[in-house]
């Protein structure tokens, strides 16, 4: 083990912690809130939530593998299979939630395209999907076990395992969310301009503008990311080696992912509104109890 992999799994296990801590806060607090679970803005959120928990889960089982620096073992493929079809979810979710914005806003009048249960059927066929569509790579050994970095992941020198989830479950919704981003805010701005307040109309556009820039955020932190794990990719077929990068490769890809995705689930709690004031309230009940428990004690 090199003299790195201490420090980068702490950082990762802490990561994926927050991550996890968020996500599972966020869920709970939806699904245990009956006007919350109407509202399916909300119930999009969660379902970003369910990706990030997926994701977090496995990292925090493949950080400790590294960490212990364990043989191989069996489960070791599946935790970059479900790391792989959580970071996969993250994008397929982020995109469900910008095309639900656009039709709430573009196609405010097509109430039939804003149903719930249509938009959670599909948040149901995107995960199946992933999951089915990753399951071939399993089975067919293409999570590697690379002793030197004591972790199973994609091997970079396998252009088809990289290249076909990179282009169909990233890319795809990544441009479909460009797609509706632009859409939205092409709507909104031709809308506002024959508003006679230009203050109003401004302020509608930083406000859509705010909402798209929160939505696209997960996915921001992971491309940002993944430009460490394209990197060695490309370093690797360029050369026609086989997998010969530093064993910290993976770590550093392991990590960046954890920081990317406990961030953006710590950030996807925190920007929630309806979400934030039930943890504000939840913060200012103990605080009271604490106090009361205090008086008591002295009296």
């Amino acid at each position: 083990m090199f003299c790195w992999a201490i420090p980068l799994g702490s950082l990762l296990l802490t990561f994926s912690f927050i991550g996890l801590i968020s996500s599972i806060v966020f869920i709970l607090i939806v699904i245990t809130r009956h006007n919350f679970r109407q509202n399916l803005a909300l119930l999009l959120a969660a379902n970003l939530s369910i990706g990030g928990l997926i994701t977090c889960v496995s990292m925090i089982f493949q950080g400790v593998h590294m960490m212990m620096n364990s043989a191989q073992d069996r489960f070791c493929p599946f935790y970059s299979y479900f790391f792989t079809v959580g970071g996969l979810y993250i994008f397929q979710a982020a995109a469900l939630q910008t095309l639900h914005r656009l039709f709430v806003t573009v196609f405010l009048h097509r109430r039939q395209w804003q149903n719930r249960c249509l938009f959670l059927f599909l948040a149901l066929v995107q995960f199946l999907l992933c999951l089915a569509a990753i399951l071939p790579l399993l089975l067919n050994n293409r999570f590697p076990y690379f002793p030197t970095a004591k972790a199973c992941y994609i091997a970079f020198n396998d252009v088809f395992g990289v290249l076909f989830p990179s282009i169909c479950f990233y890319f795809v919704p990544l441009i479909l969310q460009v797609i509706c981003s632009f859409w939205i805010l092409r709507h909104v701005s031709r809308k506002t301009q024959a508003s006679r307040a230009r203050i109003n109309a401004n302020r509608c556009i930083r406000k859509e503008q705010r909402v798209l820039v929160r939505l696209a955020l997960p996915v921001i932190l992971l491309l940002s990311v993944g430009l460490i794990f394209f990197v060695f990719f490309f370093g690797t077929v360029l050369t026609g080696a086989q997998w010969q990068a530093p064993p910290y490769a993976l770590h550093l890809s392991f990590l960046g992912s954890s920081i990317a995705t406990g961030s953006s689930m710590l950030t996807n709690l925190m920007l929630c509104k309806q979400v934030k004031e039930v943890i504000c309230s939840f913060l200012r009940y103990l605080l009271i109890c604490r106090g009361q428990n205090h008086v008591h004690a002295i009296t």
